[in-house]
């Protein structure tokens, strides 16, 4: 990973009225979309177990990527696409990195597998 390398957290609750199926396969699209466009961007999405609406996502980007990923136009559709969608957020959050183990980068590495998307 580029050492100039920017965290990211996207918080959000889609609305009760939502197809979840609908929003993971989006979600999967976006992040394989996000792979695509720089191979050193890792970004995972989670979905909380104890509530299925709320979704957390972790973004290790190259920042000197990110101003043209935002430009994108796969990235502008998603966004869009969650805010029509949602109750709560999204909510983006800048992340400042501590520590972290040898080879935590790999716990990021984009799921692509619609199967794997929870």
């Amino acid at each position: 990973m580029s050492t100039n390398t920017k965290y990211v957290r996207i918080e959000y609750t889609i609305r009760p009225d939502v197809d979840l199926d609908e929003v993971k396969r989006e979600i999967t699209d976006f992040i394989a979309a996000i792979g695509a466009h720089h191979a050193e961007h890792r970004y995972t999405s989670f979905q909380l177990e104890e509530d299925p609406r709320r979704f957390i996502h972790i973004g290790e980007l190259v920042a000197d990527a990110m101003p043209p990923l935002q430009a994108q136009p796969f990235f502008r559709s998603f966004a869009d696409f969650l805010r029509a969608r949602c109750i709560r957020g999204p909510e983006a959050t800048r992340l400042g990195r501590v520590a972290g183990a040898p080879g935590t980068a790999a716990m990021f590495t984009p799921v692509t597998d619609k199967e794997h998307v929870r």
